[in-house]
């Protein structure tokens, strides 16, 4: 007890200074546009330059950190709200989730792609922090933008193309939206997958399971938070997700969706859980540089629904 005392300690000091986290964003962001806009002006990224005719290579398959900076951005800044107000930042997540929609969509393409081109699967690069895209759709109530980004998952996951830390945070959230959804169709790549009976009983009537449940992958989240990187928790190395309890709150909404209890289940590290959950869908929402972006991507014959089916 005294250990996970002294790892609570250091995650609460750490969440604090989550307040400023977007401060340490600004010069990333503004980058990021500069970034963005020479796409739009030019219709290709930095520096880069196209000539394999034998493999043609569409100019946004090169967008990366144009798309992945403006996630992190955006997610820290809704990520810094809750730690100050204590409520979820729909507007920001919705603008986190849009700008993941057309980064993991290129992924999702590019991948598909690449085992046209070369006969192989392109292994571990897809970033672990990105299954957390799927927990926001879920808690935003966007089941389309979940189901896109389950697709990638569901093609992917057995595959090895996500770059996995130590944890199994990302493995639950993909495997229990597998199980929600009625599939049944994935099964943990990882030796003594940790939270398998959450898996196999998150549709539980019994709230003091449940209860356990959450109590679980939130001390399990401090834990991560608390370790150093030497412990390879990849996906909390940085401020990014570690103080937002995405799969607590994603199993929380997933079992509401479906008509079930949910227990008012509070938490040392991340306060009242259950409080925290939306009741009504919040629009995925583009800014003004994504609009131009996207409005260039289609004029370069991108159709993400079409590339996607």
């Amino acid at each position: 007890m005294l250990i996970m005392d002294k790892k609570l300690e250091k995650f609460l000091r750490k969440r604090k200074r989550a307040i400023k986290g977007p401060e340490k964003y600004k010069n990333i962001f503004e980058d990021n546009i500069v970034r963005i806009t020479h796409y739009i002006e030019h219709g290709k990224t930095q520096g880069e330059e196209f000539s394999n005719e034998r493999l043609p290579f569409a100019p946004w398959e090169k967008l990366n950190i144009e798309l992945s900076g403006q996630c992190k951005i955006y997610e820290n800044i809704a990520q810094a709200s809750l730690v100050k107000d204590s409520v979820i930042d729909a507007e920001h997540l919705s603008y986190y989730l849009n700008y993941g929609y057309y980064e993991l969509a290129i992924a999702h393409i590019k991948q598909k792609r690449c085992f046209i081109r070369f006969g192989v699967e392109n292994e571990g690069v897809i970033s672990p922090g990105s299954v957390f895209q799927l927990a926001t759709a879920v808690l935003l109530h966007q089941h389309d933008y979940a189901q896109q980004f389950y697709r990638l998952f569901e093609n992917g996951y057995m595959k090895n193309w996500i770059n996995r830390s130590k944890s199994h945070i990302g493995d639950f959230i993909i495997l229990l939206f597998d199980r929600a959804k009625g599939d049944n169709t994935l099964k943990p790549i990882v030796d003594d997958f940790a939270y398998q009976s959450i898996i196999d009983n998150w549709d539980s009537t019994d709230l003091t399971k449940v209860t356990s449940y959450l109590n679980q992958l939130c001390d399990d989240q401090v834990t991560q938070v608390a370790s150093p990187p030497s412990k390879m928790f990849f996906e909390f190395d940085n401020m990014n997700w570690q103080f937002t309890p995405y799969s607590a709150l994603m199993l929380l909404t997933l079992r509401a969706q479906h008509g079930f209890e949910n227990p008012d289940f509070d938490h040392p590290g991340f306060g009242n859980v259950t409080s925290l959950l939306l009741t009504q869908p919040i629009a995925p929402q583009k800014d003004e540089v994504l609009e131009q972006l996207v409005a260039k991507l289609h004029e370069q014959g991108f159709n993400e629904k079409a590339l996607l089916a």
